[in-house]
């Protein structure tokens, strides 16, 4: 037990950080380059759409909106309302700014490992974190997970330097850090738990525990509005309750891993072995390095479970995505603890090579939820489409799986026809989902309606002929995306004989 309360003396590390700003910068590139590449290739997701949407309104009905929706990204959100409106809203600038998070991220590891402990560790640490498959998702994911990331790096750098200077001025940039951090993302917050622990084990002085202690609390006061109206939006994630969230998949797997139960197996495996050796560990100069990243994962984890326990919904494993560079610093200090440099690397190439499927599979066409194909759906209708043709995206059912989301995120691609189910913008609803004609009553819309696009989740048409089909039109041949089904109903045309 008393090895487990041992301080790790940050105040008596050699004097690491000159040495790891002079890499930092290159870190951040490469990491950045590695989420990166092949950015623009999937198609966005609803999600993403959700953010698309948000950048696009003004100022004024942003505000109003996040006082119905989301308001857990309104930093986010207003970030991306300036990004998009410099860079545009193709799928290469929107999720750039998340995959130069991810470089800053890494960069900020070099730095917080540096500060602790030596370079190897600190070198390992980055890299898992560049190549861990949650990193490479969230790094080209129009969303708010990567930001929110990096700032949880750089907010306990911050904590570490405060921690062993007397001066206020670092204390108050911490707490602008976790303020950040909780209006990009709401569950940033609980990294004042994790904070607060670290500085406990550490066996801080009571002036340091005092300091943080105003800092938290200012962050708080600060977070305050943010937090009433976001409890107020609870049941924006009701759908939590039907999915099945909480297993030995969604905690062990998915917040660090993604979809790779193969690297999730050896991180497993290696935490394992290193917890066997934990009391040496412990003792060793790693030790504070050790306590730090176990209790960035394990905090964040328990709590957000007992709320879901608690409170209701409120667990999925990509709201952890601030834990995984605690968890590229755990796997680090478990692969370099072999005194062998080629015996870590290799490790680290295992990793590597076990998340290559997954990488891959994230940066397909139809890599994002699970086949998201709104881009296939834009571009058939752009090229087949003439234009003033009429057209209606299935808007029921789940959201991730409505082909209207493809309007919403290629709205260019649909220019040329006519959407003959809109009613109203989705600002007056409280959600990212417009007012449309339900397909039953579409009939009354069909008024000089000669060629008609139906997009419909799934591969069939029933519904749809069960309607069109007695009204005169004729179905061509239907087209099938990877989760859609496109087709085309026209009215023949009138002979000269007829009437």
């Amino acid at each position: 037990m008393r090895a487990i309360l041992e301080p790790f003396h940050v105040d008596d590390a050699r004097d690491q950080p000159h040495r790891g700003r002079r890499s930092a910068g290159l870190v951040g590139v490469f990491a950045a380059l590695v989420s990166l590449l092949a950015s623009a290739v999937p198609s966005y997701w609803s999600d993403e759409v959700a953010t698309l949407r948000a950048a696009r309104l003004s100022w004024a009905e942003l505000f109003a909106f996040l006082g119905q929706k989301d308001a857990v990204h309104t930093g986010y959100y207003s970030v991306m309302k300036v990004w998009v409106g410099v860079f545009g809203e193709s799928e290469f600038s929107t999720r750039s700014l998340s995959a130069l998070a991810v470089g800053a991220a890494a960069a900020g590891i070099v730095l917080l490992v540096a500060s602790v402990e030596g370079p190897r560790v600190g070198v390992v640490a980055w890299v898992l974190f560049a190549i861990l498959p949650r990193t490479t998702y969230m790094g080209i994911e129009a969303r708010s997970f990567a930001l929110s990331a990096a700032v949880a790096v750089w907010a306990t750098l911050i904590l570490l330097i405060a921690a062993r200077r007397p001066s206020w001025p670092w204390w108050t940039f911490y707490a602008l850090a976790v303020v950040t951090g909780t209006y990009l993302f709401l569950y940033s917050v609980l990294l004042l738990a994790v904070h607060a622990v670290v500085l406990l084990l550490d066996h801080r002085t009571r002036m340091v525990m005092t300091r943080w202690a105003v800092a938290a609390l200012v962050v708080v006061v600060a977070c305050v509005p943010l937090l009433v109206v976001s409890v107020g939006q609870k049941e924006q994630i009701a759908w939590l309750s039907d999915q099945p969230v909480v297993n030995v998949w969604t905690i062990l797997v998915e917040p660090a891993f993604d979809s790779s139960w193969l690297v999730a197996a050896i991180a497993w495996v290696t935490i394992f072995v290193l917890a066997v050796r934990g009391r040496r560990v412990l003792a060793s100069r790693d030790g504070g390095l050790l306590r730090l990243a176990a209790v960035w994962v394990v905090v964040p984890l328990v709590l957000l479970l007992v709320a879901d326990a608690v409170i209701g919904p409120l667990y999925t494993a990509r709201y952890l995505s601030f834990t995984v560079p605690g968890m590229a610093i755990l796997l680090a200090v478990a692969f370099t603890r072999t005194p062998r440099t080629g015996v870590t690397w290799i490790l680290v190439g295992a990793v590597a090579l076990a998340g290559l499927p997954t990488y891959l599979a994230q940066r397909g066409p139809v890599g994002k939820n699970g086949g998201s194909d709104l881009a296939q759906i834009a571009d058939y209708i752009d090229t087949q489409a003439l234009p003033g043709d009429a057209i209606y995206l299935q808007d029921t059912g789940s959201v991730t799986l409505r082909p209207r989301q493809a309007l919403y995120a290629y709205p260019d691609q649909f220019a040329h026809v006519q959407d003959i189910a809109f009613i109203a913008p989705f600002t007056t609803t409280g959600t990212f989902s417009d007012v449309t004609v339900a397909w039953p009553d579409i009939r009354s819309h069909l008024a000089d309606v000669d060629r008609i696009w139906v997009v419909q989740a799934g591969t069939s048409m029933v519904e749809t002929n069960d309607l069109l089909l007695p009204l005169g039109y004729v179905e061509q041949q239907p087209h099938q995306t990877n989760r859609s089904v496109i087709a085309l109903y026209e009215l023949p045309p009138i002979s000269d004989g007829d009437g």
